[in-house]
């Protein structure tokens, strides 16, 4: 929902007023939405994992379990499901439920760091193995693997999540935390992590910035929008007898399009008829309609395409019930990113259109 009403009551004990006009005042917030409906974690615990990890002296199943721990301590509890297996044997740590960051950490300590022998490492298997645990999912998921991408016997594990991508689409997202340390290792983790186009490759030592540790919980679990808060303070001259509501709270959100395109989609009705439902509540508030562009492209051209984002919001809302004159149009093309434009998710965040109060 890119708009809602909330209301704050003051109860009045000798008077109350009613409104004759309005002032408005505005500030932002952001706001984390999920990525994902879901997703798990799948560790290796082969016996390579067993192996020291790099020059740490700890083997790579501890430095796996440690990269999991700092990143656990940062996902947001966003209502996504989660669960926790491990391959080769495959086995469930943490049952499908709803995410919570104590009951994974309660996993994560469960798998074992103390490893047994196995004749061989059948990663092509494990993935099997998972598949047939995630056809029962639905909505998007992300899988992160965590591993030294060491595999010798069995079908190739780039197969299987190559046909496992095909199915699911863009349903799918497969990412990476890496103990791998020989060249073969790091080559077909990041292998793996390409197989899905929203796949993320990164290496367990490299979470020990917080920099780093932040951007891939983002990159994986959650987005972040900003929203504009506009608050409608009521003034009061005549006096009546009973309680009114003095001040309402009114919250646009951003409306995003896809690259090069800046026609309305089905998607953004729902939240354009409620944003024409709340303008309509403020006839004297008049808005900023204004085109944003990532830098994709040269600069005059997105100039151009910023505008027509923003006539297209501006024409929707004047042809359902906004007078015209109320809105302003405003294309600031690639002049004004709130987001990095080196990443794909802040290039799709900058391609907006924002709905903003005229003082």
């Amino acid at each position: 929902m890119f708009g809602k009403k909330m209301f704050s009551v003051l109860a009045l004990t000798l008077v109350a007023f009613m409104a004759l006009g309005s002032m408005a005042s505005a500030e932002t917030r952001v706001v984390l939405k999920p990525k994902v409906d879901a997703f798990a974690y799948f560790v290796d615990t082969s016996p390579s994992m067993a192996q020291s990890y790099k020059s740490t002296g700890n083997p790579k199943i501890v430095a796996a379990l440690n990269a999991m721990k700092k990143l656990n301590a940062v996902v947001p509890e966003l209502g996504y499901q989660s669960a926790l297996y491990t391959m080769p044997d495959f086995a469930t740590y943490a049952p499908k439920s709803t995410f919570s960051r104590a009951a994974m950490a309660r996993g994560i300590s469960a798998v074992p760091s103390d490893l047994g022998f196995f004749q061989s490492t059948p990663m092509g298997s494990g993935f099997a193995d998972l598949d047939g645990v995630l056809k029962n999912w639905d909505g998007k998921f992300a899988v992160i693997f965590v591993s030294d991408g060491l595999a010798n016997s069995g079908r190739s594990p780039a197969v299987v999540v190559a046909d496992m991508a095909k199915k699911y689409g863009d349903r799918f997202c497969l990412h990476v935390i890496s103990v791998a340390d020989t060249p073969k290792g790091v080559s077909t983790l990041k292998r793996l992590a390409s197989l899905t186009p929203c796949g993320v490759y990164v290496d367990a030592s490299d979470l020990a910035d917080k920099a780093v540790l932040d951007k891939f919980a983002q990159d994986v679990f959650y987005t972040q929008e900003e929203e504009l808060i506009v608050e409608v303070v009521e003034q009061v001259t005549e006096v009546v007898p009973v309680p009114v509501p003095v001040q309402e709270k009114i919250v646009f959100r951003n409306f995003n399009f896809g690259f090069d395109k800046y026609q309305i989609t089905d998607e953004m009705i729902p939240a354009l008829t409620e944003a024409a439902a709340l303008l309509e509540d403020y006839p004297n508030l008049k808005v900023l309609v204004g085109g944003h562009t990532d830098s994709t492209g040269p600069a005059a051209y997105n100039q151009g395409l910023s505008e027509r984002r923003a006539k297209s919001v501006a024409d929707w809302l004047a042809g359902n019930g906004v007078a015209a004159d109320r809105l302003v149009v405003k294309g600031y093309g690639e002049e004004n990113p709130k987001y990095d434009n080196n990443t794909k998710e802040g290039r799709k965040l900058n391609r907006r259109v924002e709905i903003d109060v005229q003082d």
